[in-house]
């Protein structure tokens, strides 16, 4: 009988054979959600069904960030020194054996990080502790892969490993919309002209045994995005790459081997060099912001409310302890974003970082 690695390597070789133009995109993108459907029944069967088989995580904090990479770069040893934890250190792989979590305090937010077992190649397969592991990074704010200057090559196999297992680094979430219907057969609708065909977009909708639903896409989307979106079950994150043991010196091919266009920190955690620079950037990626709470004649400085850009006083209002919060309908602003000193904005303002707010 055929295994699920077998027939993904005769679908992949059909592709292969296959010349893509518009006649055959409709039949090359029913053979890659095959190969998609295919991917994710083996993980189910690999993890016992439902997407278990991982570490059970207690998040707490303002953003979680999780270290990523091959044994014995330094993860545990750079934990160790941002955060509060106490992860142990060795000088030979697999050190780590569980998920260590540490807390790092900056500009007022709490961050928690995980230092979690190295990921090795064919993670996503079941090697070592790599589905464990990567159950954990689904659930993350922000991804750090983290290398030393002699496993540079390790990015892009860490990146694939990632990809394979549903977890797209640095990409925003498709502009699709599906929803199911009873009745009425497909339905697109689109705000914007589109590459792909009809044709292709209703092979797609059988081959994911949806015949009744109404599609809406807003971008010109890939094949392989609008797979993602039929998918469902994709993850969208923010990453940084970290270079660690930069003290053991800075290979002159540094440029070469760091694929284009990923933005990387040169470290060393075992000397704490560039430590500083690399919660300052941890900070950027994870797009947060602080408000402070004016109450009365008094603002709390010391004890902001973190906020992710973009969220609303709404969403602010939501999320803290104040009495009779349906009371507030406005409120005014001071220092950063406000036009003037006590500025009256609705509950839909958008507050820039360090805005001080007091609701009325």
């Amino acid at each position: 009988m055929q295994t699920i690695d077998e027939h993904i390597a005769q679908i992949e070789e059909e592709i292969r054979k296959t010349p893509y133009h518009k006649a055959t995109e409709h039949h090359i993108g029913k053979l890659k959600a095959r190969i998609a459907k295919l991917k994710e029944e083996k993980f189910q069967k690999r993890t016992g069904g439902g997407g278990g088989g991982g570490y059970a995580v207690a998040k707490t904090g303002d953003a979680s960030v999780v270290l990523a990479g091959p044994p014995s770069v330094g993860k545990s040893t750079l934990l160790n020194k941002i955060t509060n934890a106490n992860s142990k250190v060795g000088t030979y792989d697999f050190t780590t054996q569980a998920v260590i979590p540490g807390m790092m305090e900056y500009k007022g937010a709490k961050i928690q990080i995980f230092d979690v077992p190295g990921i090795i190649e064919g993670a996503a397969k079941g090697r070592g502790r790599g589905k464990e592991v990567l159950s954990v990074v689904r659930s993350a704010d922000l991804l750090i892969v983290m290398v030393d200057v002699k496993t540079l090559d390790k990015i892009s196999l860490i990146k694939n490993e990632l990809y394979e297992n549903g977890i797209r680094l640095d990409e925003e979430k498709p502009k699709v919309e599906i929803i199911k219907q009873l009745e009425g057969g497909i339905k697109v609708n689109t705000t914007t002209k589109l590459s792909l065909s009809y044709d292709t977009i209703k092979e797609l909708a059988n081959e994911f045994r949806l015949p009744n639903a109404e599609i809406i896409i807003k971008e010109d989307v890939s094949l392989d995005k609008l797979i993602d979106a039929f998918m469902g079950n994709r993850v969208y994150l923010p990453s940084l790459v970290v270079i660690n043991k930069i003290d053991l010196g800075i290979p002159n091919n540094l440029e070469k081997r760091v694929p284009e266009g990923i933005r990387s920190v040169l470290i060393s955690s075992e000397i704490g060099e560039n430590l500083d620079v690399l919660k300052e950037r941890i900070w950027e990626e994870l797009k947060i912001i602080r408000v402070y709470l004016k109450k009365g004649d008094g603002i709390d400085y010391q004890s902001p409310f973190i906020l992710k850009k973009g969220k609303t006083l709404t969403d602010l209002l939501r999320n803290i302890s104040i009495c009779n919060k349906e009371d507030f309908s406005k409120a005014k602003i001071y220092g950063m974003g406000a036009k003037f000193p006590g500025q009256e904005v609705s509950l839909n303002f958008v507050p820039e970082d360090e805005t001080v707010v007091q609701f009325i």
